[in-house]
């Protein structure tokens, strides 16, 4: 290994990158969740604004969870940029991990 790659392992091990690493895991669930909670309850797209997104990194978890087709975006509400429901797919994932008491 190189240089660089040393490098990354030792940063990888340091308990802040492993907290980083697996809230990388589970904040799209969470995010997902909230989606589909609130689409559940009012059969509309949830407004952006609805949403608690943080600097890039919410960002990026809506982003790939419109790639990984688990919702769309919408534009249909005149009070907020976008709406965003889940997909059939996305509301397979959030029933499952709700029966399995992960999120």
């Amino acid at each position: 290994m190189g240089g660089f790659e040393d490098f990354i392992e030792v940063v990888k091990q340091t308990e802040t990158m492993q907290a980083l690493l697996q809230s990388l895991e589970r904040e799209p669930a969470k995010l997902l969740a909230v989606i589909c909670r609130e689409y559940e309850a009012n059969n509309k797209a949830v407004p952006d604004h609805h949403l608690n997104l943080s600097g890039y990194f919410g960002e990026a978890i809506l982003r790939a969870l419109v790639s990984a087709n688990l919702i769309t975006r919408e534009r249909e509400d005149r009070f907020a940029l976008y709406g965003y429901k889940p997909t059939e797919a996305g509301l397979k994932y959030y029933r499952a991990m709700l029966d399995e008491k992960k999120i």
